[in-house]
């Protein structure tokens, strides 16, 4: 049974967890990104934009699939996502496709108006789907993957080494969001972000100030590397933003700052990192794999209609 889902209730988000716990079991990936599930939390609570489409068995109810579109608001393209497992528990590849449809219908899109479509440890399955809905490549981000703690540094081009301090919860807002927002200046998720947003990730229960390195020049913030553990049977360390202020390029500090990360989350006992890059960013991907990181899998944004910038 599929239904467009006019207004999210209270107990949505809980039921797409356990959604994504199900499709985590079978693929071991969740199908939705952290964006989409805080934009889902904030239209439970009435504080959002998002229209859905739900897919649930007949039976019982339970919920076998979940599409949204969010994140028009503000100038902004709005962000399809998709997840929908069949009744043996593995994705259902004609479901996923009804679901988009029926999901970018509500969203009351014309043809032509930009939307932006991500999947998750994309496949060619994903590229006939996305193509076949007017939908085009638009960018690869790869999950890249290294041991913990990270091989011998011999042999690598010398770098001055630097000195990192925990972030300040409460001091160090402001300074952050400044170098961050310099780093990230035309990149279309990172760049441009504000208090509230960075405040909502201090709340966060893995949120930890010591795992939040801040590298200090001139008297301000001039990188950092913010590090991120994800919990579970097989836990894995993540740099979870990493980013130097144009002002002190050509210093090394990318990766000074990429080894001192990683270095932190070896201390406390993680055996395995990863982070995420934009495929297209040749220098970054050069540096992380100089540093061991293999792709362990490629996210990929499709887009349909024009964007400027």
């Amino acid at each position: 049974m599929l239904d467009v889902v006019a207004s999210v209730g209270p107990g949505m988000p809980d039921e797409v967890r356990d959604l994504l716990a199900r499709q985590t079991a079978s693929r071991g990936h969740a199908g939705l990104s952290e964006s989409r599930l805080r934009a889902l939390d904030a239209a439970a609570r009435d504080d959002g934009d998002l229209v859905a489409a739900s897919a649930r068995r007949a039976d019982d109810g339970a919920l076998l699939g979940w599409a949204q579109v969010d994140g028009g608001g503000g100038g902004r393209v709005p962000t399809l996502e998709v997840v929908a497992l069949g009744s043996t528990g593995q994705e259902d590849g004609p479901l996923l496709g009804r679901l988009a449809d029926a999901a970018l219908a509500a969203s009351g899109r014309p043809d032509g108006s930009p939307v932006r479509w991500w999947v998750t440890h994309a496949g060619a399955d994903d590229d006939a789907r996305a193509r076949t809905r007017g939908f085009r490549v638009e960018r690869d981000l790869l999950q890249l993957r290294c041991a913990l703690p990270l091989p011998g540094r011999e042999g690598r081009a010398a770098h001055p080494p630097v000195t990192t301090r925990a972030f300040r919860v409460g001091d160090d807002e402001e300074g952050w969001l400044a170098q961050n927002n310099r780093a990230f200046a035309d990149h279309p998720e990172q760049g441009h972000w504000d208090l509230p947003t960075l405040r909502e990730r201090e709340h966060e229960p893995w949120f930890d100030a010591d795992g939040f390195r801040v590298l200090e020049a001139d008297g301000r913030i001039a990188g950092s590397c913010w590090t991120k553990v994800h919990a579970g049977e097989s836990p894995l360390g993540e740099i979870y933003v990493i980013g130097v202020d144009p002002d002190f390029h050509g210093r090394g500090w990318g990766r000074a700052l990429t080894e001192a990360g990683f270095d932190w989350l070896a201390a406390a006992g993680l055996t395995d990192g990863m982070l995420y890059v934009d495929a297209a960013n040749a220098p970054a991907v050069s540096l992380y794999r100089s540093l061991g990181l293999t792709t362990h899998h490629v996210d990929r944004a499709y887009l349909r209609g024009s964007v400027d910038g």
